[in-house]
C-alpha cells in the first residue's frame, strides 16, 4: 500500500475519532487503495500524525459499513465486489433513486432548482473533469437535494443505507474525465426533467444513469 497524495496530519484533538474516522474512509474509498487491498494502518496512523488505535477503531467502523473487511490475524482489507455483487447493489440503486426522482418532481420549487444548476455550475467554474473527489462531492450535495424533495424519510433512509457501498463504486466510476462529463450532462438532463415536472422522464434519466454505471462497474470487476 503506497502513501497517499495530499494528507495532512490533524493538530487537534477535538472531534479526534470522527476527524480521523473521515479521513480514513476517504483514503480507504480513494481509487489510491486498490480493491482487496491490505490497508496499512501503521502507515496511516503515521501520515495523520495519530496513534493506531483510532485508526484501527475507524477501519472497524468501516468494516460495520461494509467497505473493509477484517480478518483476524492478518489485518483490515478493502471490499473487493464481484460483478454479481455489483449488479445486485446498482440494480437496489436503480430502483429506489429512480422512484426517489419520481416523488422529487411533484415538490421540485424554483429555488431547489437553482440550487441542482448551481452545483454543477460551481463545480464546472471551479474545478476540471480530473478533479474526481471534488466531483463526488458535489454529487453527492445534488442527490442530497433530491432526497429532501421526494418527501419520503423512508426511502431517504433505504438510500442512505446503502451509501457507503455506493460511494465504494461511485468512487471508481467517477475516475476518467469522460464519465464525469457524461455524469453532468445526464444530471443537466435531469433538472430539466425537474424542472417540467416530469416524473416519469426524470424517473428514466436517472435510472439510465445507473443502469450505465452498472455495465462500466461490472464489467471492470470481471476483467
Amino acid at each position: 500500500m503506497t502513501t497517499h497524495r495530499g494528507i495532512q496530519k490533524i493538530v487537534t484533538h477535538r472531534n479526534l475519532r470522527q476527524t480521523v474516522y473521515q479521513r480514513v474512509r476517504g483514503i480507504v474509498l480513494s481509487n489510491d487503495v486498490q480493491a482487496g487491498a491490505k490497508i496499512n494502518e501503521e502507515m496511516i496512523a503515521g501520515q495523520l500524525g495519530v496513534s493506531k488505535t483510532p485508526v484501527r477503531e475507524a477501519l472497524s467502523k468501516l468494516a460495520h459499513d461494509g467497505v473493509v473487511r477484517i480478518i483476524p490475524n492478518r489485518g483490515a482489507f478493502k471490499l473487493a465486489l464481484s460483478g454479481k455483487e455489483i449488479e445486485e447493489i446498482m440494480l437496489i440503486r436503480e430502483v429506489l433513486e429512480g422512484l426517489c426522482v419520481r416523488l422529487a418532481a411533484k415538490n421540485v420549487t424554483a429555488a431547489s432548482i437553482r440550487k441542482l444548476k448551481a452545483l454543477l455550475d460551481d463545480f464546472e467554474k471551479e474545478a476540471s473533469y480530473t478533479d474526481f473527489s471534488t466531483y463526488a462531492r458535489t454529487h453527492q450535495k445534488f442527490h442530497q437535494v433530491i432526497y429532501n424533495l421526494s418527501r419520503s424519510p423512508r426511502l431517504r433512509h433505504l438510500i442512505e443505507s446503502m451509501y457507503e457501498l455506493s460511494d465504494l463504486l461511485r468512487t471508481r466510476y467517477f475516475s476518467k474525465p469522460e464519465r464525469v462529463a457524461q455524469s453532468l450532462q445526464g444530471h443537466r438532463e435531469l433538472i430539466a426533467a425537474l424542472e417540467r415536472e416530469d416524473g416519469t422522464g426524470a424517473e428514466e434519466i436517472r435510472k439510465t444513469m445507473v443502469r450505465n454505471a452498472a455495465r462500466y462497474l461490472t464489467k471492470e470487476a470481471e476483467k
